[in-house]
């Protein structure tokens, strides 16, 4: 498998999964978005791009802060289009044009946003292009703002990730056999993996041709009530339902067992708590 291959099988399950994650992930995500959107601070009568809108959290956040004009919101899975212009419309948001575009090729002209924001919406494959790119559809008075994961996960996930691996079936359909070599070509390519390296991020943004680059980080506490609310987040991503789906019931059974003893370390009274840690990027063209 290859980059534009496993690239389209991630896209697929992201689309697959869109209501699920709408549902589960993008509440968890609110408060990344945020601060997104407090770093590019949007002003009325500006045009945004969203790059990997997802479900239209950002968009949505973004939309009313610059009218009269509006947002673009591209992402290259259908699924999540469909929920994100669902979400907006019903909302009453009127000023969003959602595409099904690739972000390593935004077809608009150069020059053309006042800022480009994205919420844990870079690709890992390709993210130098999408750098490109923004910085060719960005006014030289420009700013590019955007949120993502550091290389390493979690602690719950950290362990989450494990014990799929280790209870994970043998025998995989070939839907699940795919899918899990997408996601070892994308988890283990280095320019994928330095997505997570503020050093390597700042580098690709100058090679881009920003000129006045910043990263920072940010810490949100975030609470899941039990493992079950924790396993259902993790489900609404398409690799860890097929995982989960494919898995043996006795497999099913210790996954949940074992699970739940990893994360007593985490476990107060008030359910799951832990530090999510998140990079944030501020770049400008001049």
């Amino acid at each position: 498998m290859n980059a534009n291959e496993a690239t389209l099988v991630w896209v697929d399950e992201y689309s697959r999964m869109a209501e699920a994650y709408d549902a589960n992930v993008a509440p968890r995500f609110e408060p990344i978005a945020r601060e997104v959107v407090r770093l590019a601070d949007p002003k009325a009568n500006e045009l945004f791009l969203d790059v990997g809108t997802g479900t239209g959290l950002l968009a949505c956040l973004l939309a009313p802060r610059v009218l009269p004009q509006g947002v673009v919101a591209i992402d290259l899975a259908e699924g999540a289009i469909s929920a994100a212009s669902y979400r907006a419309g019903n909302a009453g948001i009127r000023n969003i044009r959602f595409e099904m575009l690739d972000s390593r090729n935004i077809v608009y002209r150069g020059k053309l946003f006042d800022g480009v924001a994205s919420n844990l919406g870079i690709p890992g494959l390709g993210y130098d292009r999408v750098f490109q790119e923004v910085r060719r559809v960005v006014k030289p008075t420009g700013r590019f703002v955007f949120s993502e994961w550091p290389t390493d996960p979690t602690p719950s996930f950290a362990a989450f990730r494990a014990l799929l691996e280790s209870h994970g079936t043998r025998t995989p359909s070939k839907d699940l056999a795919q899918v899990r070599d997408a996601v070892r070509l994308v988890r283990n390519d280095p320019e994928a993996k330095a997505l997570g390296d503020p050093r390597a991020v700042l580098n690709a943004l100058a090679v881009a041709g920003f000129d006045h680059r910043e990263a920072m980080t940010k810490d949100f506490s975030v609470r899941f009530a039990q493992v079950d609310d924790l396993v259902a987040f993790g489900a609404s991503y398409g690799w860890y339902e097929r995982e989960l789906r494919e898995m043996s019931p006795a497999d099913r059974v210790a996954f949940d067992a074992e699970l739940e003893e990893r994360l007593r370390p985490l476990t107060t009274d008030g359910g799951i708590t832990e530090t999510w840690r998140l990079n944030f990027f501020a770049a400008r063209p001049e």
